[in-house]
């Protein structure tokens, strides 16, 4: 598997399971001003050595929840729905290979977007890496 279809198979599950944005989603900093909100970014943040494997690698994925300025409450049960559908739960790829992303506890951050002028709901999860592109 390469990154391409590990981008593919978040980006279809994303489509798949957050209603609330209509499959509004996005490769990080794709969006612009005139997108209908709510709507997702997502992109992916580097790489993490595991400590438990001294092999291993956490890939980081960031998974943003746009709104309306002053929507938090709103966006709220969205980014729920999104650590929901993420976190320990299967994402298949295109090519058959199911990965298990992990929500990263420490990592919502509310903030805005001033380009966007968007209220916004940072994610982090982290997503086991034992692949290479090549």
């Amino acid at each position: 598997m390469d990154y391409a279809d590990l981008r593919k198979g978040i980006y279809d599950h994303l489509v798949a399971n957050i209603a609330a944005v209509a499959g509004r989603v996005y490769a990080e900093w794709s969006a612009n001003a005139d997108s209908v909100k709510p709507f997702l970014e997502f992109a992916f943040a580097g790489e993490l050595p595991s400590i438990n494997t001294p092999l291993g690698m956490w890939m980081q994925l960031e998974v943003l929840v746009y709104g309306a300025e002053g929507s938090y409450m709103t966006l709220d049960p969205i980014a729920d729905a999104v650590i929901s559908t993420l976190h320990k739960q299967d994402v298949v790829t295109d090519d058959g290979r199911t990965i298990r992303p992990e929500y990263w506890r420490d990592a919502r951050i509310d903030t805005w977007d001033e380009t966007l002028k968007a209220a916004v709901i940072r994610l982090k999860f982290l997503i086991p890496t034992d692949f290479w592109t090549g």
